[in-house]
């Protein structure tokens, strides 16, 4: 292992011209010099492509037609030749320290050489680079208590920021979370957004490509941090060295999702992390619309009409495996299916009874 490893940060823009030049400066002004800066241009029809050339040899820039987050990073890992890749949406930013932090952090835990995904805090802004506080760190992540039980962590309490112990902190390891998987046949979101993400090399040639599905365009971190944790070892660190940006296009955190983007959340992955579970020798597990979060998913998409799916899975997933957290869910889920159904009756007597009125 070098004991400066060369680091590629891969930059990953669509139609971002506003944002694009701050964010290439922020990957260039690094502390750290052993870096390649990647610039994948996903068929921007701005001038994002006038902004990558104005930077000549001081970046290595993919130029290629629209077709996706997921094939952006499919194209800049191609592109690289870091022994850490370290991701970067073109609308965020990083520290100058960041990736020294990184390095130092992958070189002192011996980790460069093994399959380890890490992540760190982010802060966020607004459009205009300003620090806003509209944005919390324990609503951005709901699987908080997934990863208690991961970790079998009896002792957790509900918005403690579980990831971050110290300044490094070994997570979880992939053979925690695929046991998990086998009980409860889903994934949690063990991670942060794609530009608090980096992944060593060895575990960046198992999890890549990443799938590329038309109709799931972002949030490709979802493949890719899911499919992580079941390849590799997850850990963290609590120094924030990101800037996440909040504006009009991005801002998911804080909008209601849709859903079809919901029931895309849920299904688009499912077979990318089952392939990834052959690959490793492992049983293909996943099944998300049978398992413990397919409960959002049915109240979001069918809303009262959901009350039939509800009760079915509610038999599904106990009848799969009995315990505690699923004996728990069994009464939560199946009280909410029969009292759904409660409503639409109630409903429509009440329109019944206006119509013959």
């Amino acid at each position: 292992m070098k004991p400066e490893p060369l680091v590629s940060i891969i930059i990953n823009n669509y139609n971002y011209d506003r944002f694009l030049a701050e964010t290439i400066d922020s990957a260039l002004a690094q502390t750290y010099s052993n870096i390649e800066v990647i610039v994948v241009d996903d068929g921007s029809t701005d001038q994002s492509r006038s902004i990558i050339a104005s930077y000549g040899d001081r970046i290595v820039p993919v130029l290629k037609s629209n077709g996706g987050q997921s094939s952006s990073f499919n194209e800049g890992f191609k592109a690289s030749q870091g022994e850490i890749i370290s991701f970067l949406d073109s609308d965020d930013l990083f520290y100058p320290e960041k990736i020294e932090k990184i390095v130092n952090f992958f070189v002192q835990n011996n980790l460069v050489d093994s399959p380890v995904i890490f992540h760190n805090l982010f802060e966020a802004i607004d459009e205009k680079g300003l620090l806003t506080a509209d944005f919390s760190l324990n609503n951005y992540c709901s699987d908080w208590t997934d990863l208690a039980r991961i970790r079998g962590d009896r002792h957790y309490t509900v918005g403690e920021p579980y990831f971050f112990d110290g300044e490094v902190t070994k997570v979880c390891t992939s053979e925690q979370v695929c046991k998990f998987a086998t009980r409860y046949r889903f994934v949690p979101f063990i991670g942060m957004p794609t530009s608090s993400v980096c992944v060593s090399r060895p575990l960046a040639e198992r999890l890549f490509p990443l799938p590329v599905n038309e109709n799931y365009k972002t949030n490709a971190d979802n493949f890719m941090v899911r499919a992580a944790s079941l390849l590799g070892s997850v850990y963290s660190t609590n120094l924030t060295l990101t800037q996440y940006r909040l504006h009009g296009n991005n801002a998911w955190l804080s909008k209601e999702v849709t859903g079809k983007q919901e029931e895309e959340n849920f299904l688009v992955p499912q077979e990318f992390l089952n392939l990834k579970l052959r690959e490793a020798g492992r049983k293909p597990v996943i099944s998300f619309l049978e398992s413990m979060p397919a409960n959002a998913f049915y109240r979001c998409y069918f809303r009262y009409d959901s009350a039939d799916h509800l009760i079915k899975l509610a038999f599904k997933v106990i009848l799969f495996r009995l315990d505690f957290e699923t004996f728990i869910f069994f009464v939560r889920t199946l009280a909410r299916g029969i009292y759904y159904k409660f409503i639409l009756f109630y409903r429509s007597v009440v329109l019944e009874y206006k119509q013959k009125s």
